[in-house]
């Protein structure tokens, strides 16, 4: 039987006096292990961290790999002392209080198979890109998973040690990989709870290692992957529907639309699958069983999509290319969401610690 323990994991990079402040308070107030990880920091935060082994355990990076690597860094070794408990991760510069931490610690769920994440509400005097920048990331997080949640860049989260394996196998070594936590739990139906925290923003956010362009792309990368994705599908298609379209002319206006629309979307949708497949969504799951999903959800998309365009075109009035860039912008979130949830959705692997 595991020994019972709980752990708080602080990932931190070119920590100041405010780590050592908050290693006191909660070595003083919480019972909990603390592991520290130092990020690559530099030299000058050497004595911060000899400091920090007073109060708990301190691992070493060679080089700054980012904080989803951090975290797992302090996650296999929590998994290699064979333990059971709850583990918390939590900021190194001050934002998240002892009471928040403590909060989530000691939350009573009457589950494991649960997320529990502190959620800032966002209201009062915010720096101006946190509160656009939670703003965006909610939306396309909604995008991309279906579920809505208030605070998803919260690094604030507690979860028992039985979902270590599922942990360490998400992908992502930055901040990315906290996003794709949240996409991996509502994957694997892990329910995600929200705890309402202290909004803390110390001196307009300045200690924070977010890097908003890079960071941001690699947060959004599925998203970005999926419309270039749909991108280069709609430019086969459009640039075949254009061909087609002069040389079917003869049948009439309707016809030709119909037949051409048909034609240039098999051909563009089995590119499509080619590359969602593989590069987009990963999905290693049986090909045949993708193959018939992604088949049926393209053939309610060009049952839609041709009675779209001919509508516009016979309706409205519209020209055959000029409809055709309609129809293609009103369809494409509804195409991502059934993709990603029912053609690619990925299969629950439930282990054990």
């Amino acid at each position: 039987m595991a020994v019972k323990n709980n752990y708080i994991i602080i990932p931190a990079y070119n920590p100041d006096d405010r780590l050592i402040a908050l290693l006191k308070e909660l070595s003083y107030k919480l019972e909990a292990v603390l592991l520290i990880v130092n990020d690559g920091s530099r030299i000058e935060a050497e004595e911060i961290f000899r400091e920090a082994e007073s109060y708990g355990i301190v691992l070493q990076h060679d080089r700054n790999y980012g904080k989803g690597k951090a975290v797992k860094t302090a996650l296999t070794f929590i998994r290699d002392q064979k333990v059971s408990g709850r583990i918390i991760i939590a900021d190194a510069d001050g934002q998240h209080t002892v009471t928040d931490i403590a909060g989530l610690l000691e939350a009573k769920t009457g589950e494991k198979n649960i997320l529990i994440i502190g959620s800032r509400n966002f209201q009062g005097n915010i720096p101006l890109r946190s509160r656009l920048g939670n703003q965006l990331t909610r939306f396309t997080f909604w995008l991309l998973s279906g579920k809505w949640l208030k605070d998803t860049q919260t690094g604030l989260r507690g979860f028992d040690s039985t979902l270590i394996p599922m942990l360490l196998e998400i992908s992502g070594d930055r901040y990315e990989y906290e996003t794709n936590m949240l996409l991996t739990c509502i994957k694997e139906n892990i329910r995600i709870v929200e705890v309402p925290i202290e909004t803390i923003y110390l001196e307009g956010n300045k200690s924070s290692h977010f890097r908003p362009l890079k960071d941001s792309a690699r947060i959004y990368m599925t998203m970005l992957k999926f419309v270039s994705s749909s991108f280069l599908s709609f430019c086969i298609d459009y640039l075949l529907f254009g061909i087609l379209l002069s040389l079917t002319s003869a049948l009439g206006v309707i016809t030709a639309d119909a037949v051409s629309n048909i034609m240039a979307r098999i051909v563009s949708a089995s590119f499509n699958f080619f590359v969602n497949r593989n590069y987009v969504f990963h999905y290693k799951g049986n090909l045949l069983q993708s193959a018939l999903g992604y088949a049926a959800l393209a053939l309610s998309i060009l049952a839609v999509n041709t009675a779209m365009l001919l509508w516009l075109v016979r309706d409205w009035g519209m020209g055959g290319l000029e409809a055709k860039i309609v129809v293609e912008v009103t369809i494409f979130f509804v195409n991502f969401l059934v993709q990603k949830f029912f053609v690619f959705k990925k299969r629950p692997v439930h282990s054990a610690l």
